[in-house]
């Protein structure tokens, strides 16, 4: 992984053979990142998306195969039960611009991940929501 700071962002490029949110989490630790935002883009592979099945409150994953574009990865960072949390969505595209999106999962780097993040002036934190079975920001 490689930074560039631009006052309040970070550039990052996340390498080859990288995963994510894992090395999005180390880099949140490392930092001291309590809070953040991501935009993000680049090619990928071993993606697994998930959808928040709300009746029956679970995520059922949709695994996606092959190298893909990963047109859009946003999301944000808070704390949860003391440790940083990436709250991820993306969309991959494969060669023929078919396009799948969800909540990520993991995935591994193909060629480059690009993303500029924007580390939060203060921590926020998450707690579990019972009306939607999920650990939500705690604003």
């Amino acid at each position: 992984m490689k930074l560039a700071e631009d006052g309040q962002r970070v550039l990052v490029r996340i390498e080859v053979g990288e995963k994510l949110p894992d090395a999005l989490v180390e880099l949140a630790k490392v930092r001291g990142w309590g809070s953040a935002s991501i935009l993000g883009l680049g090619a990928v592979k071993g993606v697994t998306l998930a959808y928040y099945d709300l009746p029956n409150r679970k995520y059922v994953n949709h695994p996606v195969d092959g190298i893909v574009e990963l047109v859009s990865l946003v999301g944000n960072l808070a704390i949860f039960n003391g440790a940083p949390i990436w709250h991820l969505h993306c969309s991959v595209a494969d060669e023929h611009g078919s396009l799948k999106g969800g909540h990520l999962v993991t995935l591994e780097v193909a060629v480059t991940v690009e993303c500029w993040i924007h580390p939060g002036d203060q921590p926020v934190t998450r707690r579990y929501d019972e009306a939607a079975g999920l650990n939500l920001l705690d604003l």
